[in-house]
């Protein structure tokens, strides 16, 4: 897997996922390769998609930085997120 990854190319590969969150339209997760490689993958209100490999200590800090973020900003409310036919995340809005 090349160091130019999308988010869903590293998920889809399979392995395992060390940490994860979704809360206010942000997902972060620590997701360890069957190669052993460890990845952060984000994505920011379905848009902003990002997956970079890094060491797992570095990957973990990162995450629990993420998270502290969304916590301190007060606005945990869930977004769901639908597919469109083709796959892609579209938003749906929240759920009563």
């Amino acid at each position: 897997m090349s160091i130019e990854s999308s988010m869903e190319d590293v998920l889809n590969a399979g392995g395992h996922k060390d940490a994860t969150f979704h809360l206010a339209g942000t997902k972060v997760i620590v997701l360890t390769d069957d190669s052993g490689q460890t990845w952060l993958c984000r994505r920011d209100d379905g848009v902003g998609d990002s997956a970079v490999p890094m060491g797992r200590v570095e990957a973990l800090e990162r995450f629990a930085r993420a998270l502290a973020e969304i916590l301190a900003s007060g606005n945990v409310t869930p977004r769901h997120h639908a597919r469109d036919a083709c796959g892609r995340h579209r938003e749906s809005g929240p759920t009563a």
